[in-house]
């Protein structure tokens, strides 16, 4: 597993001193055990005040902020399972992405891009156990004994960080439209008789152009900690939403620190755009068929921005194997790993067989 960084941010309650954290859906945080409340700040929304900053400048010169910085009396500590570097500010047993103790204390001083924005939990820790539980219920072939085990874990509230990035892009492609013609065939039928048909053939003209599109917030997962695939599943992202990063925000879950970077978080982007272009491309060859033979693509006026969405998280292990679930704690979409039941599968497997033997006889037998 690749490694990772992860922070956890805490205020103290000015009533009794207990942590504070973020009560989801709402605009505070709140002690659990004395039920004190603090408004957080409502300047975030969707506006001028969440900036977007240009990615050739950042790229030579950064905008970077101490990892010290971020947190005050914050310790980084290292899973021994998973290799996992978190960043915390009070005792935390264990790690969120594979449940090992985390045991090692290190230093950092590596300077990093701070975020600037964020979509706040809505999604409760109890409505997200609830998900989990439901879709464990309807996995076939799971272990008899998974939801039992399961429901015995906790869930981690966790940020992750995001980049998105915009850009005008001009592509100027070559390649070939592709129109039908039919022709009539002659040919023998199954009763040896001539007979004709319609077949469809395709000509072939040559075609190239330049097609023009805009991208706004091609969203990226800046962390390797959870495969692609799964994270993707959790969009879309009501990013009309995001608010100005306030620490308060933060207060009671994991935030993680992005490793994979500005300039490789644009590559990955780039891939999702030429998809886009790509489909454009098609449309402007049009006719029946399309060939793309070369696409040259320039991309400008390039901005980003770094941000940070939630996600409620459980790992959990079976047998020798570390899974993983997740759900977008602003949707409630769930997507996760899960063990199989090999005995279910065989017993499934030879109950088929053996029905579709007797029902073999059974049709021979009164025919």
């Amino acid at each position: 597993m690749s490694e990772i960084t992860t922070q956890k941010i805490e205020f103290p309650c000015e009533n009794c001193g207990a942590n504070l954290s973020y009560k989801p859906g709402s605009d505070h945080i709140v002690c659990e055990y004395c039920g004190h409340k603090q408004k957080v700040s409502q300047n975030g929304e969707k506006n001028n005040s969440i900036r977007e900053y240009d990615y050739l400048v950042a790229s030579k010169q950064g905008k970077s902020t101490s990892v010290s910085e971020l947190v005050n009396k914050s310790k980084e500590i290292s899973c021994k399972s998973c290799g996992a570097v978190s960043i915390i500010t009070t005792q935390w047993d264990r790690c969120s992405f594979c449940s090992s103790p985390m045991v090692i204390e290190i230093d950092s001083s590596e300077d990093i891009i701070k975020p600037e924005s964020l979509l706040p939990f809505k999604i409760s820790k109890e409505e997200a156990k609830q998900i989990f539980i439901k879709w464990i219920s309807n996995l076939w072939f799971a272990p008899s004994n998974l939801r039992s085990r399961v429901q015995k874990k906790g869930m981690d509230g966790v940020y992750l960080p995001y980049w998105t990035y915009d850009s005008n892009t001009v592509s100027n492609y070559s390649g070939e439209r592709g129109e039908y013609y039919y022709i009539t065939e002659t040919y023998q039928n199954e009763k040896g008789e001539t007979a004709t048909r319609e077949v469809r053939k395709t000509r072939w003209y040559p075609k190239s152009g330049t097609v023009h599109l805009f991208f706004d917030d091609v969203l990226v997962c800046a962390t390797k900690t959870l495969p692609y695939g799964m994270i993707d599943s959790l969009e879309p992202w009501d990013l009309e939403r995001l608010k100005t990063y306030d620490p308060k925000y933060l207060s009671g879950f994991v935030t993680e620190r992005y490793n994979v970077g500005l300039e490789e978080g644009f590559s990955i982007g780039k891939q999702k755009m030429e998809k886009m272009i790509r489909y454009r491309i098609f449309e402007d060859i049009g006719g029946d068929e399309q060939r793309i033979h070369h696409v040259d693509i320039q991309y400008d006026n390039i901005k980003f921005k770094h941000l940070l969405l939630p996600l409620w998280i459980s790992s959990f292990r079976y047998g020798d194997r570390v899974y993983r679930f997740i759900v977008n704690a602003r949707t409630g979409e769930p997507a996760g790993e899960r063990p199989y039941s090999w005995m279910k599968i065989a017993l499934a497997a030879i109950t088929g067989i053996l029905l579709s033997g007797l029902f073999y006889y059974l049709a021979n037998r009164f025919l």
